[in-house]
């Protein structure tokens, strides 16, 4: 059993190589831990939790759990926040804490940039009492452990019913480290909010992650938002080649879809829930990632909690 183990976070590991940073499938209602620019949009204090687990039932997948914090000073044109996640994958584990600042710019009445920046802490580690094999000179016998700075940057634009957004994650490297070194990756998001009725309002949405080296990811969504307090909605996440030639195995392309709700139960009060499920390898396999978020404070001049659809 331990041999199969050993095997299959090798396994693991590779399957990850091309991804490199934890996945999330409900960014799509808390931004900033992909833009720093993202802190403090929703101009009210913002709490929320989530926790990930991937390939639900294959002993040592992935899982996920991440805490965020941001809300707006100086007259709501300062942005600041906290990002905390631990990602664990076989033997490995990954804890990041970043702390997140934005600059927000009114450029009309309706529309703000944002430039944001978060600098942080990564520490890294390997157990290899996991694998219970000694005497190999390439397989640690206890835990190993790196700490390294970090640093994001991102800008964000958004009027009431449109946003964009681009950013830059893992942009220092240190070369020498003994364990795996993630590439620096790229985010280009967008997305748009029109009402269909009264009732219903419908959000198209993209994401597209890049770095350099493996295929391209891209996300595409689609949700409708149900009297302001339900949304509903999926993506397709799939990968091509568009900056290179590597090589598309079924592993690597990570072709899936993901059903998504988030419900806003209180004024201040939301739950989420998404279930994932891959189309091509590991397809028995599927991923449940669950969301708690909080709001305070909010702006007496506004009808919702936040006035921000995304």
């Amino acid at each position: 059993m331990r041999i199969f183990y050993l095997l299959l976070a090798l396994l693991l590991t590779t399957a990850a190589s091309a991804q490199q940073n934890p996945q999330y499938s409900q960014y799509i209602f808390n931004s900033m831990s992909i833009n720093p620019a993202y802190t403090g949009s929703k101009n009210v204090l913002n709490i929320n939790a989530f926790h990930r687990s991937q390939w639900t039932g294959v002993e040592g997948a992935p899982t996920t759990q991440s805490l965020a914090v941001d809300g707006v000073i100086a007259n709501d044109r300062l942005g600041l926040g906290l990002n905390v996640t631990r990602d664990e994958l076989g033997a490995q584990s990954t804890t990041s804490a970043y702390a997140n600042f934005a600059v927000k710019l009114q450029v009309s009445q309706n529309a703000i940039f944002s430039l944001g920046l978060a600098p942080g802490l990564v520490q890294h580690m390997i157990d290899g009492t996991e694998f219970g094999i000694g005497n190999d000179p390439g397989i640690p016998t206890g835990k190993e452990t790196a700490i390294k700075p970090d640093v994001k940057i991102g800008a964000y634009f958004h009027t009431k019913r449109f946003y964009a957004g681009f950013s830059g994650t893992d942009l220092l490297q240190f070369k020498d480290m003994e364990q795996v070194e993630p590439e620096r990756h790229y985010f280009f998001t967008a997305g748009y909010v029109l009402d269909v009725s009264p009732f219903i309002k419908l959000k198209p949405s993209v994401l597209v992650k890049e770095d350099f080296h493996a295929p391209t990811s891209m996300d595409l969504n689609a949700f409708v938002l149900l009297g302001d307090r339900l949304w509903l909605g999926s993506s397709y996440r799939t990968s091509m080649n568009v900056f290179n030639d590597a090589e598309t195995g079924d592993v690597e392309k990570r072709t899936a879809v993901a059903f998504i709700g988030e419900l806003q139960v209180l004024k201040q009060l939301r739950l989420g829930y998404s279930y994932d499920k891959m189309l091509n390898g590991y397809s028995n396999q599927s991923t449940h990632e669950v969301s708690v978020g909080y709001y305070l404070f909010r702006k007496k001049e506004t009808k919702m909690m936040t006035p921000q659809y995304f």
